[in-house]
This record gives C-alpha cells, structure tokens and sequence, in this order.
C-alpha cells in the first residue's frame, strides 16, 4: 500500500504491542498482538485500512510485518517501550491480564491522526487506556472536516467498563455501532443475566439509526438493531487461543459496515475471520489469511440468523 498516495477506507484506532500468552497447555507464548493490530488486520481482508495508535518498539514489530495489508502512518513509537500484555487463561477460557500496558495510550490525542485518513468512510476505536480516550476521539473526529458522515464504531474492554460504567455508556451513544462482550454486555447494563442485557441494550438503541453486537465467544453473536434481537453462530472451531478475537471480530465488522455490507451479513463475515484467529497463538491467520477457508465459512453461516427477541 502507498502511504502517499492512498487514502484508507476505514481508520482503526488503537495500539500495537507484544503479548505474552499463558494457556492450560501452553505457557509464556510470546506473539505480536495489540487490539488496533488484530482488528487492522481483520478490517483489511474486506477494505483499506489505516492504523493510528501507538507501537511497541520490541523487536518483534521490528519491519513492521503487517505492511502491505495495513496502512501504519498514524502509528507513534514509544521509544524504550516494549509496550505488553501478559494473558493467562484458566481452563473455562476466562482471561487474567497480569501485565498491562494500556496506560500509556494516555499519550493518544485525535490530533495525531494523518489528514489523509480524515476522508475515511468509518472510524473504529478500539478499547483505548479509558473510556474517556475512546470519547475525546468520537467527539474530535465527528466535528473535524470530512468526517462528519463517517461511520464510527467502537469496543471495549470488561475492565474499562467496571473502572468508568457511566463514560462507556455515554461511548454507546456516541457510536453508529458498539461491539461488546456478554460479560461486558452485563456489566454495562448492571444486571446478572444475558437476556436482561439484551433486553436494556435494546431499549438504549430503539428507535435510533445505532446498533450493538454481542459476542459470545463460540456462539457466535447477537446483533441489537432497532427493536429487533437476531443470533448469529459462529463457524465452530476448537480454541488454541482466544485473544484477539473479539477485535478482529469488531474490525472485521466494521469494515464490512464501510463497504454498504448490511448488519448481518457483516456479522456473520466478522464471526468467519474471528473463527480464523482462535485456531493458533498470534495475528498470523490475519497476516496471511486464507480467503477461500474465509469464503466457505461465510457461506457455511449464510442461513444461519435465529431471531431472538424484539
């Protein structure tokens, strides 16, 4: 991709770092990671894409290995920052970050974003250090020229929303698409069951032009949209390591949304490259992505949607 030439179609913000992984039957593997690197990379198997965010400066990022399929000119340096995560799972797959390093995307302001990326047609931030970041850039991006239209999603983290409940409900507001957790999606509606979660989400977007998804790991996800509540499976596939996934599945949809894709059918795509990441540790499925496996999963899900409430 020419970075001088080219103007993306969508703009993803966040980070790329190092995560050291930890597993039942794997210990201490270490692999590129970050959320703005797993959704860049999954929003690229559908259009062209821009990352803004800060980078590691480890050397595994050394030659930028995500070049041509992803545009890094928004991408800061920290010099003498091996930015990391390190993630251990337990047997049911639940997450413990033992090591983060979020915090220093307090140095992201919406001022670093390149002006050529200003006419992208959708915007996507992921969870950033707090939700507050996440906002300043809805806010900036909305009132900057040429973005006013763009189309503008974003994710979060569980932690961020048990840290600041109120900011990332005023992020959901902010947003023409908003891609949670189930467990994120009960924190942020205050209630212990997922059909209560549901049921308030849908009462926060009814009647407006906004939707959420909700992931739930190997079940796929459930799209809010107006009053209407559809299930969308996943294609099954056993999990070697889940991280990423929910970025490359927020990435993945969001590119879809820039493209004209309508709701579903972007779901059920994000749900087939999400499906890609979990098979190994790492991006690699999304650095060099079979598209033939992608289009046959898509395909397998086609007549999949199960409406579930409204």
């Amino acid at each position: 991709m020419d970075a001088d030439l080219v103007a993306p179609r969508l703009v993803v913000v966040g980070g790329v770092s190092v995560d050291r992984i930890s597993t039942p039957q794997r210990c201490g593997v270490q692999v590129l990671g970050g959320g703005g690197l797993y959704a860049a990379l999954a929003a690229a198997t559908r259009t062209t894409v821009g990352l803004v965010g800060l980078c590691s400066d480890h050397p595994l990022t050394a030659g930028r290995p995500w070049r041509p399929a992803v545009d890094g000119a928004g991408l800061v340096t920290l010099p003498g920052r091996h930015l990391t995560f390190d993630i251990s799972y337990d047997q049911h797959g639940q997450a413990t970050y033992r090591t983060d390093d979020a915090g220093d995307e307090r140095h992201l302001h919406p001022g670093q974003v390149p002006p050529r990326y200003l006419t992208a047609a959708g915007f996507h931030l992921c969870a950033l250090g707090d939700p507050v970041a996440q906002l300043r850039y809805a806010t900036a991006l909305r009132a900057m020229a040429g973005t006013g239209q763009a189309r503008i999603s974003a994710g979060t983290f569980l932690a961020r929303i048990v840290a600041d409940r109120r900011s990332v409900r005023r992020m959901l507001d902010a947003c023409d698409v908003f891609v949670c957790s189930v467990p994120e999606a009960m924190a942020l509606a205050d209630v212990g069951r997922l059909v209560d979660a549901l049921a308030w989400l849908t009462r926060s977007v009814g009647g407006s032009k906004r939707s959420v998804v909700v992931t739930d790991a190997d079940q796929g996800c459930y799209v809010v949209a107006g009053k209407a509540i559809h299930r969308v499976p996943t294609f099954p596939r056993p999990a070697v390591d889940p991280t990423g996934a929910g970025e490359a599945f927020a990435g993945a949809l969001a590119a879809c949304m820039v493209e004209g894709d309508e709701l579903m059918t972007a779901a059920r795509y994000a749900c087939a490259v999400a499906s890609l990441v979990v098979e190994d540790f790492g991006p690699a499925a999304l650095l060099q992505p079979n598209r033939q496996v992608l289009e046959t999963r898509v395909a397998a899900m086609r007549r999949a949607v199960v409406e579930v409430g409204s």
